[in-house]
């Protein structure tokens, strides 16, 4: 009995070259088919196989794109440690800000005027204070600063005049973020960048 011998299988098209890439395969000029099944008609045709993983990925990526984690966008006015610089136990941060939406995960809140009044989390508490020094580098220079994570408890916006008191838990989430890593026309940071220009543009009230 003649034992069998696999052979590589070449397929050849009427008047083209040889071609036996798996995935991709060419047709003469008269859109027959040599090699795999693809699903186009003319010239240079992709397997099956192959579109459905590009599909797959594609969706992936988008889904990725789709959520932004980062819970807070501020521009911020300025900054108060509480009790004292040097070991801060709570924060008072001053300005505008674009809450995350909790009902659209991509979306934030109109920009809202106020501060926040924040404590140090449970855990990690080093990494917190470093993120609060940095957003008080920020403070009064007109750049848009991203921070804590939309996926725990939010901070609430308060009135200037409330007496800061409950504190709400300073969340870490993926560190700090720039106006220049989500872009100027990011819709939370036009729209903070908007409100600053707005009130730039606004009369100033005679003293009396």
């Amino acid at each position: 009995m003649t034992t069998p011998v696999a052979v590589p299988l070449r397929f050849t098209c009427m008047k083209t070259k040889t071609f036996i890439h798996p995935n991709v395969v060419l047709t003469n000029q008269n859109g027959s088919i040599c090699g795999t099944p693809s699903v186009s008609r003319w010239g240079l045709r992709v397997s099956l196989p192959a579109m459905v993983l590009a599909a797959f990925f594609a969706l992936a990526a988008t889904s990725v794109r789709a959520s932004d984690p980062i819970g807070v966008f501020a521009k911020i006015d300025k900054v108060v440690f509480e009790p004292n610089d040097s070991a801060p136990e709570r924060i008072q941060l001053f300005g505008a800000f674009c809450i995350a939406d909790t009902k659209d995960r991509d979306s934030y809140l109109p920009p809202q005027k106020g501060y926040l009044y924040c404590k140090l989390p449970g855990e990690k508490s080093e990494v917190a204070r470093k993120e609060w020094n940095d957003l008080k580098s920020a403070a009064g220079t007109g750049e848009v600063i991203g921070f804590g994570s939309r996926h725990a408890p939010l901070p609430k916006v308060r009135d200037a005049k409330d007496k800061p008191e409950n504190p709400n838990v300073y969340s870490l989430g993926f560190g700090l973020v720039s106006t220049r890593q989500r872009g100027a026309s990011y819709p939370p940071i036009k729209a903070l960048q908007a409100t600053a220009e707005k009130k730039a543009s606004e009369p100033k009230e005679k003293s009396k």
